[in-house]
């Protein structure tokens, strides 16, 4: 039976029955009888199936899979002659007990809602094999997502991986000889160049920690990101609010004695938004990542933008600045600037959140954390502001700046 037919049932049965999740993390509600899908394979009948969509790794666009009890997943591409083996495979956890064991455990194929292919191993424990149905048997529960992120990125291929733990009770520990041990329990993602992107603690027994830790900040859930052929760990949800889109910026995460942190990651060439407070003037110092390459402010306000630099003795003006116009640093950035000169008939709230948007690009991708600090100045009696031009800063501060990534120039 082709996998899309399965997924059409899958999704159709989806309306009755609630996504719910084992422990918090593996989810169910996707039909059959355990509530993984109506799908089982065996490693001694283990047939390809059909993805609902391609997979882009390294190029190679993956279009059918096979799933095994050992714990792995191969992918296959209908681009590629019957006569080439697998060159990409996914393993949320290998364990080679449990190969041609039909009592050890169960894997299921399913899909909890469209666009999203799950694998689901359930119960495995090799301890079985000769112990039968045992309540001391050691069990490992886990689960592998692949799911469509083409409609968000625009390319054909871009999917995200999760692997989603919820119980690990034992591993392969492999075959020692001469101080090097094989084919101990690892997980990770093979690439066609037979790259191994592994997970922390794999050939180890440390990977049994991996339903207690995470690399997108929930216990048991590891993710990879697959971008126009490229595989990456994914990165921690940033600590700041926001999509970090023009229209739902990132917020400030924390207010540090009078600085508004913001902590985001960058990658190469993405946009990402914040939105500070306004006074009449911001230090703006990044406390961690790469340097500042560039920086854009915002029009709408009456000011004659001043740039200053710290030097030797103290903060020292360097250059006027030009709304609109971006101005570079210099080929290594700077860690902090000044930007002085807003008006204070402007009469911006340093306490509003939605005020002045800044552009600032990076010299390299990373993760990045760094303050605002506004500067004040006492103002006797507020200037009153009429509705069109509040109308025009609420738009300005709506997004017509950005925070890019930009690639070192070496």
């Amino acid at each position: 039976m082709k996998f899309k037919n399965t997924l059409l049932a899958a999704s159709l049965s989806f309306a009755a029955f609630s996504l719910q999740t084992h422990a918090d993390v593996i989810i169910s509600g996707m039909g059959g009888e355990a509530g993984y899908g109506s799908d089982q394979t065996f490693s001694e009948f283990s047939p390809t199936f059909d993805l609902p969509f391609d997979v882009n790794i390294d190029g190679v666009n993956f279009d059918t899979f096979s799933a095994f009890t050992n714990g792995g997943i191969d992918l296959y591409s209908s681009e590629l002659s019957d006569l080439e083996p697998a060159i990409a495979s996914l393993t949320p956890f290998f364990a080679s007990g449990n190969y041609d064991c039909w009592s050890c455990g169960d894997t299921y194929i399913g899909s909890p809602s469209e666009g999203v292919v799950a694998v689901t191993w359930l119960d495995m424990s090799t301890d079985a094999f000769y112990n039968g149905d045992d309540e001391i048997n050691r069990q490992n529960t886990f689960q592998a997502l692949i799911i469509d992120r083409s409609d968000e990125t625009g390319l054909v291929g871009d999917v995200d991986i999760e692997f989603r733990y919820d119980e690990l009770s034992y591993r392969d520990e492999g075959i020692s000889f001469d101080s090097i041990t094989w084919g101990q329990s690892r997980a990770g993602v093979s690439l066609t160049d037979e790259q191994f992107i592994a997970l922390p603690g794999s050939d180890s027994e440390a990977i049994l920690e991996l339903v207690n830790s995470s690399n997108v900040g929930e216990d048991g859930i590891w993710a990879y990101s697959v971008r126009n052929g490229e595989v990456t760990l994914a990165t921690a949800p940033t600590g700041s609010e926001g999509a970090g889109t023009e229209l739902d910026p990132f917020m400030p995460s924390d207010d540090v004695d009078g600085s508004w942190e913001f902590e985001f990651s960058i990658s190469d060439n993405e946009v990402v938004f914040i939105d500070p407070d306004v006074a009449i003037g911001y230090d703006y110092v990044v406390e961690s990542g790469p340097e500042i390459a560039s920086v854009i402010l915002p029009t709408g306000f009456d000011a004659d933008y001043e740039l200053w630099l710290m030097g030797a003795s103290g903060w020292e003006f360097t250059d006027n600045l030009t709304a609109q116009e971006e101005y570079f640093f210099g080929p290594d950035g700077v860690t902090e600037f000044r930007v002085l000169g807003i008006d204070t008939t402007n009469m911006i709230d340093p306490d509003d959140a939605l005020a002045f948007v800044t552009g600032l690009s990076f010299v390299e991708s990373g993760d990045v954390v760094m303050t605002q600090t506004p500067i004040t100045e006492f103002v006797a009696e507020p200037t009153s502001v009429s509705e069109p031009r509040m109308f025009f800063v609420l738009l300005t501060a709506f997004g017509l700046f950005a925070i890019r990534a930009r690639k070192k120039t070496k």
